[in-house]
C-alpha cells in the first residue's frame, strides 16, 4: 500500500516526546465556528530567527500577566516559525524545558540563583487547555513550596528576560534551555522534523469527535466516501481537489499518536502521492479556516471527518 521510498518517522521520547501525546482543542467544530468555537489562530512570528518574539493573539491573557493565578489559568500553543509550536501560560509567555532536569521521575535541578531567573510554571485546577493534552499536564512539590508545573513528565519554567507576552529570548541560553513543544519535548526537534519534504499527521481531540486526524497545524482531515478503502487512485481531481486539498505524502512522514503501520500513499492522476491512513485517503477542507474546526463533516453526504485510525470519527462521538 504505501510507496518504497516512502520513510516512516514515529515521534519517540527521545527524538521529539511521547509517541502517544496529542494535541487537543478546546471548543466544539460546527458550521458557524465564530459563534461556537474559540478558534486557535495564530499570527506569523515577527521574526524568522528562532528566538525573538511571536505574536499571541489572546490579548486580554497577553496584557494580564501580572499575577502568578492570570499565568496559572491556561496553557495554549503558538506557532513560532522554525520552532513550530510552543507553549505559552495565561499571560502569553512562553514556556521552557532544562535540558539538566530530568522526566522520569520529573525532577527540577534549578534551583536558588538559577530559579530567580527561570521562575518555575505553575498551573491551577481549573486551568483551561488548547492545543496541549491535559493528560500530559502534572506537578511536583518544589523545596520552597511552590507546585510547579511538569509537561510530559518535564518541569517547565519562565525566563524573567522574556518583557513581553510572545518572547523567546530564553531560546538555547546556555545551550540547555529550550521552548517547550506541546507534549514537552524541545520544540526546535518537533520542529525540524516539520521541515520541507515532510508530512505530519497527528491524532487531536476535537469535540464532539474525540480523537481525529489532523495535519501539522491542527486542522482537521477528512475522507472522501467515493474513494473507498485501498483504491487505486483518488476519486477527487479537479475542481473537487481545489476544495478538498489531499494530503501530499512526501518522503518523511512523521505519525504523532498514529499506528505507523496504517500509514501509506497512492500515486494521484497527476503523479503525486497522496497520504493514506488505514486505507483511506485524506485531504483537507479549504473552508475549515483555523485549528479544530470541522466544517466539512457531513458535506454531501460523502465527506467525513477522519479518526486516527482512518475510519468515520462521527462514529466515535461522544
Amino acid at each position: 500500500m504505501a510507496s518504497a521510498r516512502v520513510r516512516h518517522i514515529l515521534a519517540t521520547a527521545a527524538a521529539v516526546g511521547a509517541v502517544l501525546a496529542t494535541a487537543a482543542c478546546g471548543a466544539s467544530p460546527t458550521a458557524t465556528p465564530a459563534a461556537n468555537q474559540r478558534q486557535l489562530q495564530q499570527q506569523p512570528p515577527a521574526v524568522a530567527a528562532p528566538t525573538g518574539t511571536v505574536a499571541v493573539d489572546d490579548a486580554p491573557a497577553a496584557a494580564a500577566g501580572e499575577g502568578d493565578g492570570d499565568k496559572a489559568s491556561a496553557l495554549k500553543t503558538v506557532e513560532a516559525g522554525a520552532l513550530g509550536s510552543v507553549v505559552v501560560n495565561g499571560a502569553g509567555k512562553t514556556l521552557y524545558r532544562f535540558d539538566k532536569d530530568t522526566p522520569k521521575p520529573p525532577v527540577s535541578n534549578c534551583k536558588d540563583a538559577c530559579a530567580q531567573t527561570w521562575p518555575p510554571a505553575t498551573i491551577s485546577d481549573a486551568a483551561t487547555f488548547e492545543g496541549v493534552d491535559k493528560a500530559l499536564i502534572g506537578t511536583i512539590d518544589r523545596p520552597d513550596g511552590i507546585k510547579q508545573l511538569t509537561i510530559g513528565g518535564w518541569p517547565q519554567y519562565e525566563y524573567a528576560k522574556d518583557a513581553k507576552a510572545g518572547d523567546i529570548t530564553g531560546e538555547a541560553v546556555g545551550g540547555t534551555w529550550w521552548a517547550s513543544a506541546p507534549n514537552g519535548a524541545r520544540a526546535k526537534d518537533i520542529g525540524k522534523a516539520a521541515a520541507p519534504g515532510t508530512t505530519v499527521v497527528k491524532a487531536m481531540d476535537v469535540k464532539p469527535f474525540g480523537k481525529v486526524l489532523a495535519d501539522s497545524k491542527g486542522f482537521t482531515l477528512y475522507r472522501f466516501e467515493k474513494d473507498g478503502v485501498n483504491p487505486k487512485t483518488s476519486a477527487c481531481n479537479g475542481e473537487c481537489a481545489k476544495t478538498w486539498p489531499p494530503v501530499k505524502a512526501e518522503d518523511n512522514i512523521v505519525a504523532q499518536g498514529i499506528d505507523k503501520s496504517l500509514i501509506g500513499s497512492v500515486t494521484r492522476e497527476d503523479g503525486t502521492k497522496q497520504l493514506t491512513v488505514g486505507g483511506w485517503l485524506v485531504y483537507n477542507y479549504i473552508k475549515d479556516t483555523a485549528p479544530c474546526q470541522a466544517n466539512g463533516e457531513g458535506v454531501g453526504g460523502t465527506w467525513f471527518v477522519a479518526a486516527p485510525d482512518g475510519k468515520k470519527a462521527n462514529a466515535n462521538k461522544k
